[in-house]
């Protein structure tokens, strides 16, 4: 019987060509029919103190090597297993079962290379072994070869059309490679062949969520958890389509029975504390995302998740930490940078602020956000020629932005080239007639042309419309509404 996690895991076959060395003592007959009794009965310590007795009574056929190597492998001891495994196939290099149950015990170890050597040596003993192309597959996924590994499994139905582990692995491997057409093709197989197969109903929820389809990620999910009640990461799945529908109480719901069923489940605890923040409940929310932390040291995306909760109450000394402990377990995260940098500008750190900057444009360089910010630091440090640079990057990906054109119309004047200066600000205000500053900016470029009547109808113009309140931290330092006043009335 093959158990399952996010895939079925590799079946250790027990068909093996029994027979009894002729001249053995009576006792290590009997230990050995003693320790098959023991492993049918699944009592592998047993079983394994049993053929240890037999080996040293003289039994030392590949046969029991290799059926210790069953037990120790039930019982978790998969390197006592290993060297089990490796003694029968020394004494039958054709044992073609052995070397599949070596390799799956290397699979468990995350030794995918050592597997996949074994695999391939076993089918080509054996080219109709259906189990070693479902192994390596699973072998190949584990290395995120999703193409070998599909081709596996696609061989291992060709074989076994029955197989539903594989059309399940298959339609696994299918939806890392973002195919959903053909993962949800596979899924739907697997649960035609066994209706009350759990693993597939979880896998296609997971595809109708990649897909967008949270309405049927959740039946897929409640059907999964109709038949196995105890599954937390279904409930976990569920919480998560819950919250991307809006549904936060059905979301806590969900994390709640996640966490009854796995008390040290760190990902439940790290979304349960980002929905309490979601819906104002701050203090929950930090115990929650801690408690994940505790747990899970290396789980990034809960420091990210504090940092930003710690930032949103103005606690940026506290926030910035856990961003770099964020940064530093996954380098690429572009919104985390962002964060960081937001932090550091609050803090009056500009330079670094732009280092961390300059890291998010490289990751994300469509965020037109992030390129604009880092425009204005660069405009302020001087460099006019990369904030230029990078605003017109920004004009190139919105051109129907008028604070995008405003942003390189104040460049290109700070470097000088003021009728380039005019044009944008021109363009800016096209786009949006009640940008104050797109006015006041050009009003100020046309004064250095030395066009007075220009200049001032600008000025005019702009100081009619009222000014917006900046609610964030300005990085670009607005014209002086009250020294323009000043100058008009004296001219």
């Amino acid at each position: 019987m093959r158990s399952s996690i996010w895939v079925a895991t590799v079946l250790l076959s027990i068909l093996v060509a029994v027979s009894l060395c002729e001249g053995l003592e009576p006792a290590a007959e009997q230990y050995l029919e003693n320790a098959k009794v023991a492993q049918r009965s699944g009592e592998h310590d047993k079983a394994v103190d049993l053929f240890t007795r037999a080996i040293k009574s003289g039994v030392t056929t590949a046969d029991v090597y290799f059926r210790r190597g069953l037990s120790y492998e039930r019982i978790g001891k998969t390197k006592q297993a290993i060297e089990d495994y490796s003694k029968a196939i020394q004494l039958d290099p054709k044992l073609e079962t052995a070397l599949n149950n070596r390799g799956s015990a290397y699979y468990r170890m995350g030794e995918y290379d050592n597997a996949i050597r074994d695999y391939s040596r076993a089918l080509e003993l054996n080219p109709a072994y259906a189990l070693a192309y479902y192994n390596r597959g699973n072998a190949y996924h584990g290395k995120n070869d999703y193409e070998k590994s599909i081709a596996d499994f696609s061989k291992a139905i060709e074989i076994n059309p029955s197989d539903r582990d594989a059309y399940n692995n298959r339609g696994w491997a299918y939806l890392q490679k973002n195919d959903l057409q053909h993962a949800i093709q596979d899924f739907n197989r697997a649960i035609e062949l066994d209706p009350e197969y759990a693993l597939p109903y979880y896998n296609r929820g997971n595809a109708s969520m990649k897909a967008g389809d949270n309405d049927a990620a959740i039946r897929d999910l409640s059907k999964a958890i109709e038949l196995s009640p105890d599954y937390a990461l279904a409930y976990f799945q569920r919480g998560n389509a819950h919250f991307r529908r809006g549904d936060l109480d059905g979301a806590i719901s969900d994390y709640n029975h996640s966490i009854r069923i796995t008390p040290t489940y760190a990902d439940a605890y790290n979304n349960r504390g980002w929905i309490f923040f979601k819906k104002g409940n701050l203090a929950q929310s930090l115990r929650d995302i801690s408690k994940a932390l505790s747990l899970n040291p290396k789980l990034a995306r809960a420091y990210s998740n504090r940092g930003w909760i710690e930032k949103s109450l103005g606690e940026c000394v506290k926030a910035i930490p856990d961003f770099t402990k964020a940064l530093e377990l996954e380098e690429a995260q572009a919104p985390v940078y962002v964060y960081r940098s937001e932090c550091l500008l609050e803090m009056n750190q500009p330079d670094k602020a732009m280092k961390d900057l300059e890291h998010a444009a490289a990751l994300d360089p469509q965020d037109a956000d992030t390129l604009a910010t880092l425009g204005v630091l660069k405009e302020n440090s001087g460099d006019y020629d990369a904030a230029v640079k990078l605003f017109t990057s920004v004009v190139s990906t919105d051109p129907n932005s008028s604070n995008a054109h405003f942003n390189l119309g104040a460049a290109l004047a700070r470097k000088g080239m003021i009728s380039q200066a005019i044009r944008e600000f021109s363009r800016s205000i096209q786009l949006d007639p009640q940008n104050r500053e797109a006015f006041l900016n050009r009003a100020i470029a046309y004064e250095f042309q030395g066009n007075s009547e220009k200049s001032k109808a600008d000025f005019v113009q702009g100081l009619s419309i009222p000014a917006k309140e900046d609610t964030s931290r300005s990085l670009r330092q607005h014209v002086d509404a009250d020294r323009v006043k000043e100058t008009l009335a004296a001219r």
